[in-house]
């Protein structure tokens, strides 16, 4: 008691783990990476990782909740940052007692209030990865009440309100996975993100140093989705080449065949490069093999032996954009023996030295990059990161 007689009040304390903000983050990538996975198949079914975890209820309501992402932003975030705490720290937590003050009516308390954790960590992770929305899922009173989302919670919280509160009864009353779930959220948003369209950056220049430091820039730059990166050096090449056609006597009569699909193995199409040029009759008369920051091996020689053996291919480039691209003594002997062998010229050599010799060729360099912009577009290994990364370095906004 105290002087006045009434009892003091004791104000409930946050007791959040140590490292709860690494966990949390370690979660959201895991989650993206499969997510990802599915993603960059460009399948529009809906992925095994839901359909084999998930009751058809619950990825009845996540589609509802994917589908109001950004009509319902606030509660949109609410359920990715309930989900992403369930999945990180599991049974241990009823998720929906988002605040320490009603965390006494469960016996698996939090210890934390869930809006600091949407603020400062989910918010920040969407920003990252180029997911707009609210910058809280409790940024509007009637989700902040002091009350679990359970089906009968009675505050108005607009269309999301039955698959949200469906959401949180699935993974705490029906044993519903949340990190699966997560995933296919994820998913959704990666689909979204990709139809919201980019005006790409074309810039108006000639000059082979400045031509060829941007394609650099775009093929180094650190992705957070590092899987079509080794897209891009094939793409600029392949623009290089749709140029290099119209130009040079050499390739008179010749055609450049379509790309094959980055995830289609040579052995599957038939192909004997990344980049194929073709005789009137359809047989290949050069071809281009590509590795991105992979040396090159013996091995790489002797599959490239293997693929043209038998073919027309009169000369057989293996690029590699790794730093020390300079072919050794055994690589070069090993290159020779192949053309003393079958009659084909074989050079290795490094991407950015062969994309300057190239646009020397051309009597109007600039005339490449509609084309790799063009590529970026279109390319289904190419994702929303790779051409905004190319908008921000063609535009100054990344300087390295």
């Amino acid at each position: 008691m105290n002087k006045g007689g009434n009892m003091a009040k004791s104000k409930t304390k946050e007791s959040k783990p140590a490292n709860l903000d690494e966990l949390l983050l370690s979660t959201l990538d895991k989650a993206y990476e499969v997510a990802d996975d599915y993603f960059v198949t460009k399948k529009s079914e809906l992925p095994n990782f839901a359909t084999d975890n998930l009751s058809d209820e619950f990825i009845s309501s996540l589609e509802a909740i994917a589908s109001l992402c950004e009509k319902a932003s606030t509660g949109y975030l609410n359920v990715l940052t309930g989900l992403t705490i369930k999945a990180t720290l599991g049974k241990k937590v009823d998720v929906r007692y988002h605040q320490v003050q009603i965390q006494s009516q469960t016996d698996r308390p939090a210890g934390f209030n869930f809006r600091g954790i949407s603020e400062h960590i989910m918010y920040k992770w969407m920003q990252a990865h180029e997911f707009p929305g609210a910058k809280s899922g409790w940024q509007t009173r009637t989700f902040e009440r002091p009350k679990p989302y359970k089906l009968n919670y009675d505050e108005n919280i607009g269309d999301i309100k039955e698959p949200f509160l469906k959401c949180y009864d699935q993974i705490e009353e029906h044993d519903q996975d949340a990190f699966m779930a997560l995933a296919f959220l994820l998913w959704r948003r990666e689909q979204l993100r990709e139809k919201s369209k980019i005006v790409m950056s074309i810039p108006k220049i000639t000059n082979v140093i400045q031509i060829t430091e941007l394609f650099e820039k775009h093929f180094f730059f650190k992705y957070k989705d590092s899987k079509g990166a080794s897209r891009l050096p094939v793409l600029a090449l392949y623009a290089i080449y749709e140029v290099l056609l119209s130009e040079l006597q050499r390739f008179d009569n010749k055609t450049l065949k379509e790309l094959q699909a980055h995830s289609a193995a040579d052995s599957q199409t038939g192909s004997v490069g990344d980049i194929e040029v073709a005789n009137q009759d359809g047989s290949i008369f050069e071809a281009v093999e590509v590795k991105h920051e992979i040396p090159i091996t013996i091995e790489l020689i002797e599959s490239a032996k293997q693929k043209i053996r038998g073919s027309q291919v009169e000369r057989y480039y293996i690029l590699t954009t790794f730093k020390d691209h300079t072919p050794s003594d055994e690589i070069q002997n090993a290159a020779l023996q192949v053309e003393k062998l079958l009659g084909c010229q074989m050079i290795v050599n490094g991407v950015i030295p062969s994309i300057k010799y190239y646009l020397r060729l051309l009597t109007n360099p600039g005339k490449v990059l509609p084309v790799y912009v063009d590529l970026l577009t279109k390319d289904k290994a190419i994702t929303f990161e790779h051409r905004d990364i190319w908008n921000k370095i063609t535009t100054g906004t990344i300087i390295e």
